[in-house]
């Protein structure tokens, strides 16, 4: 009796397994028929859907021949005597006559100055040197007053300067070699001949020469700006033969810079 009921158990059980077995074995078949696997999805993913690979890094490689000023490499200084980048002689341009030198170029400077409506840049801009009551408590040299003057008066800026000799200025300022002033009057601005230091004459300073010319008849010449390194010393120097000495080489430069900006070329000397 036993053995009976546990062969219809057993009967039972196997007809059940075979029936789930087919079941899942069904199952599989129609998930497999109408779903892509895990697999086949991914592949039939990409296959629909690509992704786009990133852009190539570009770098940017500029030849050597087009290399700007100072992206390659560092040059060697300005050689002494030389002028400044911004004065330095446009290539081609022709000698002045009777002149090695070439002329100087005047480039135009920008300045936000320009972007305010109805702001001229200041026309017919020249220089002027007039004495101050001033001196120099040390040496007694008066101190005249370098002016950047428009056509109408208006000074734009100032530099202090000497000229001749504390003892020496009230001498006849036409005689050449009495160290006194140089003489009143209109003077062009030698632009061929600004140079830079150092000179063979230390008491030319350092920083710039810039040569002037009287345009009138006088016993005076080899006249001009420089710096005074003896400026206010008890040295027996402090002042100047008859050119226009400057406090400091920066002075000079700022002159340059008048000069090349507001393309200068008068001096006008006042008693």
């Amino acid at each position: 009796m036993i053995n009976k009921r546990m062969l219809l158990v057993a009967i039972a059980a196997g007809s059940i397994t075979a029936i789930a077995e087919h079941g899942v074995e069904q199952l599989i078949a129609h998930h497999q028929g109408n779903h892509p696997t895990v697999d086949q999805y991914l592949i039939d993913g990409v296959a629909t859907h690509p992704v786009d690979p990133p852009p190539p890094v570009s770098i940017p490689v500029t030849p050597l021949d087009e290399i700007g000023p100072g992206e390659a490499s560092v040059g060697p200084a300005a050689p002494d005597g030389a002028l400044p980048a911004d004065l330095t002689p446009t290539p081609g341009s022709n000698p002045a006559p009777g002149s090695a030198r070439p002329r100087i170029e005047i480039k135009p400077k920008w300045s936000f100055l320009d972007l305010i409506p109805g702001l001229k840049k200041p026309e017919g801009v020249s220089l002027q040197l007039v004495k101050t009551k001033d001196i120099i408590k040390e040496t007694k040299d008066p101190i005249w007053q370098l002016q950047l003057v428009d056509n109408k008066g208006t000074v734009l800026d100032r530099l202090p300067a000497l000229t001749g000799r504390a003892n020496r200025q009230a001498l006849d300022r036409h005689q050449s070699g009495n160290k006194s002033p140089l003489p009143a009057g209109t003077y062009r601005i030698d632009r061929l001949g600004i140079e830079r230091g150092p000179f063979g004459d230390p008491e030319l300073g350092r920083g710039f020469w810039v040569p002037i010319t009287p345009l009138f008849s006088t016993g005076r010449s080899s006249l001009g700006f420089h710096q005074d390194p003896s400026w206010g010393k008890l040295n027996g120097e402090s002042g100047t033969s008859g050119c226009i000495g400057l406090e400091n080489s920066g002075a000079t430069i700022q002159l340059v810079e008048w000069i090349k900006h507001f393309n200068i070329n008068k001096l006008t000397v006042k008693s």
